[in-house]
């Protein structure tokens, strides 16, 4: 049978890693558990998992230290699509593990079907984007270019005036929804749906961090900016001049 992607468990308690290799294999997964966050780096530019499964509170080194480090890597280990599986639920630790660039958030307890729910679906993007043809004329390439701000998708890399500006991936998927919706007002409700792609139970204030950071990332411009409707939610406004 044809393996459907390479996970990889990082999760200190056997009994849990073990429920979910068991979900994984009967879903045609190939899991690859580690007990310990030390041999995360070398294992994920050994094995090239397609995903990486990460408990926060590890004996040896946190979770949130690893999502940062996974994220320092060099290309493409950097954009391993990452899922928090956790036991701290509160809004403030998923903000920061959002904010660290992690694809999605779920807390122990769970249920098994949905941890595969969700990588189905984080799986879903990371392959659509890899599949999208190179040409940037493309209709089907995530490519936009609106005045000084040009967004690949494809590469997960964002310039303004020429120059990379340094965002998480969901920064940039967040900015990407948005720039494809010039003036059209989204509440944060219906980002959390379209960009994060589950109803998220830690509340829309992932979206005010992440659209917060994109401004203090972005700087201010006369061309374009992304407007607070008070009360209602976020847009992105594209300034017509003459």
């Amino acid at each position: 049978m044809i393996s459907e992607g390479k996970i990889l468990v990082v999760d200190d308690e056997p009994n849990i890693a073990e429920v979910v290799r068991l979900y994984l294999e009967h879903s045609n997964y190939e899991a690859i558990l580690l007990p310990r966050g030390q041999d995360v780096l070398q294992t994920i530019a050994a094995e090239r998992p397609h995903l990486v499964l990460l408990d926060i509170m590890l004996p040896d080194i946190s979770g949130y230290e690893l999502c940062d480090q996974i994220r320092k890597m060099d290309a493409p280990f950097h954009q391993t699509p990452i899922i928090f599986l956790t036991a701290k639920g509160e809004s403030i630790d998923k903000l920061r593990g959002f904010n660290l660039g992690v694809d999605d958030y779920l807390v122990k307890p769970f249920d098994p079907n949905e941890l595969i729910a969700r990588i189905k679906a984080v799986l879903r993007r990371t392959v659509q984007v890899a599949s999208e043809p190179a040409n940037p004329q493309s209709t089907s390439r995530k490519w936009l270019e609106i005045g000084n701000i040009v967004i690949d998708l494809d590469q997960y890399r964002v310039t303004v005036g020429g120059k990379r500006v340094e965002l998480t991936p969901k920064e940039i998927e967040l900015l990407f929804f948005l720039t494809t919706h010039p003036g059209r007002v989204f509440t944060r409700e219906d980002l959390l749906g379209y960009v994060w792609n589950f109803d998220f139970t830690g509340g829309t204030r992932t979206v005010d961090a992440h659209v917060k950071n994109l401004r203090k990332k972005l700087g201010q411009h006369d061309m374009w900016n992304i407007q607070t409707l008070w009360g209602i939610g976020y847009s992105f406004e594209v300034v017509q001049h003459g």
